[in-house]
């Protein structure tokens, strides 16, 4: 099978989709699939040039504007060719000039084409720059979207999004996979935990809180600024570690909250970490905090937990699992719920701490592979072309439930 995956960017401050597409490109490749990946021009994550070393070939196309739509003129002469030579077109995310392209040249050539969201349709996501979008859907979106052979959620609540919205198709329910973290030998976490400490030389000697995603509204920055203002004096062997770019200024707001509350010593803000220095920050962490208000699938937490750290996040994230395995918790998307939880969280010992991390990365190395990613949409696309053995069983249409697949 020949699958063609497209999105918009695939830059270093992304976040989760410049880590989910190559590694499903790559999956797909050791499942037999033929695989190219199309997207702009920029300043790609490393991930991008390790999946092209495995073999997916990889289109990059010159952004004319830089900004709301990403429109590309070389894209809009070029993509209808890579979009014929295609069994299947994938569209990663919506609102922008490369998915209505890809779209548009897939129904031209007569191919199916499956969108991933990635939280696009969620509700908070919704309200963020709401009028261009409300614009974006009557000229475009909703007629591209309902025209798509099949959505893919990542999470129940993601398909539930997807209905509110309008769309009556089919949904594939399949969760992200998780790259694992893998073993590391005890010298070389001892080093990267040291080498974290010198760059960041106040967070010798304290136990660390670490928060890692993109600083913008929706993450609950301010939440987690609000709360550790309200607890940081009473745990005075803990640090708060804030690693991720900063989007549209908010780190300012964010900033103003921690003086404010007289901890602004007490937290260090790395900026954005990538490769070894992003594994130092979760090796030298004891506990991950990402107190989101809407994730759609959220992988930066099982990044944590595959790290083996507990977590605290919120019922905004589609991780109920946390409190099934014991690895953390799962908490409402409030002040007063963070901060009691950090209350409970924080003078534990550290070998309890570690307990509950072990038993979220025995439970991320069970249930979340690229593997069974892979597996089930190509699955899903065999049934569009008409070749597999049936609708899906994790394929729903409206008014149905489709059985959610995790392998």
């Amino acid at each position: 099978m020949r699958v063609l995956h497209v999105i918009t960017g695939l830059w270093k401050d992304t976040g989760g989709p410049s880590e989910v597409i190559p590694a499903i490109c790559t999956a797909m490749m050791d499942a037999g699939a033929v695989v190219t990946l199309a997207t702009l021009a920029g300043d790609s994550a490393e991930s991008v040039d390790d999946a092209a070393a495995y073999g997916v070939r990889v289109l990059k196309f010159t952004p004319s504007v830089r900004h709301t739509i990403w429109y590309s003129s070389e894209l809009h002469r070029r993509i209808q060719q890579p979009a014929s030579e295609h069994d299947i077109v994938h569209i990663h995310g919506i609102w922008q000039f490369p998915d209505w392209a890809a779209a548009a040249a897939a129904r031209h050539a007569g191919v199916p084409y499956v969108i991933t969201p990635h939280g696009s349709l969620q509700p908070a996501r919704l309200r963020k720059s709401s009028l261009k979008k409300r614009v974006s859907a009557v000229l475009a979106d909703r007629a591209m979207l309902n025209q798509a052979s099949c959505l893919h959620a990542t999470a129940p609540d993601e398909a539930d999004a997807f209905r509110r919205y309008g769309y009556r198709g089919p949904i594939a329910m399949i969760p992200n996979g998780i790259t694992p973290a893998g073993p590391i030998e005890p010298d070389r976490a001892a080093m990267l935990d040291a080498a974290f400490r010198r760059d960041f030389p106040e967070t010798q000697g304290r136990r660390l809180l670490l928060f890692l995603s993109r600083i913008e509204p929706i993450k609950g920055v301010t939440t987690l600024a609000r709360a550790w203002a309200e607890c940081a004096l009473q745990y005075p062997d803990w640090h708060l570690v804030v690693v991720g770019p900063d989007e549209r200024s908010h780190l300012q707001e964010v900033l103003a909250i921690l003086r404010d509350g007289g901890v602004l010593d007490r937290t260090t803000i790395t900026g954005p970490l990538y490769g070894d220095r992003k594994t130092a920050a979760y090796l030298a962490s004891e506990l991950f905090v990402l107190p989101t208000i809407s994730e759609n699938f959220g992988l930066v937490i099982g990044e944590a937990l595959s790290h083996k750290l507990p977590v605290i996040t919120t019922t905004g994230a589609p991780w109920p699992g946390i409190i099934e395995h014991d690895c953390g918790w799962w908490i409402t998307p409030s002040q007063n719920a963070l901060v009691d939880t950090l209350r409970a969280a924080l003078p534990m010992p550290r070998a309890e701490l570690a307990a509950r991390g072990d038993r979220g990365a025995a439970w991320i190395a069970r249930d979340f592979t690229w593997e069974a990613e892979s597996r089930l949409l190509l699955e899903t696309y065999e049934w569009l072309l008409g070749s597999g053995a049936g609708r899906p069983d994790f394929v729903a249409f409206d008014k149905e439930v489709a059985a959610e697949r995790s392998g």
